[in-house]
């Protein structure tokens, strides 16, 4: 089951742990998105990778942002957003 909170980022970036290893390791709710529902950012307990979802120009943004595009693909909806070399569980 989920527990949904409506928090903004001050209050979200509080309520874990700060992994050392990375600024956003661990640190993130497992699942945001705004009041407008525009957009989802998904981070699953069991993964260690994130989904996000939106309009196609944030999905392009994000393709060709310097520091992910080596790290993002499109994924088509009802696709397996299961990362390359990766295996769902």
């Amino acid at each position: 089951p989920y527990v949904l909170v409506e928090a903004g980022p001050q209050q979200a970036a509080t309520w874990r742990q700060w992994d050392l290893g990375s600024f956003w390791s661990g640190r993130l709710p497992n699942l945001m998105f705004p009041t407008d529902r525009r957009w989802l950012v998904s981070t699953l307990w069991d993964d260690d990778w994130t989904c996000i979802g939106g309009p196609a120009s944030l999905v392009d943004d994000l393709l060709h942002h310097r520091d992910l595009q080596s790290c993002s693909r499109r994924v088509r909806p009802g696709a397996d957003a299961t990362p390359p070399g990766r295996r769902a569980i």
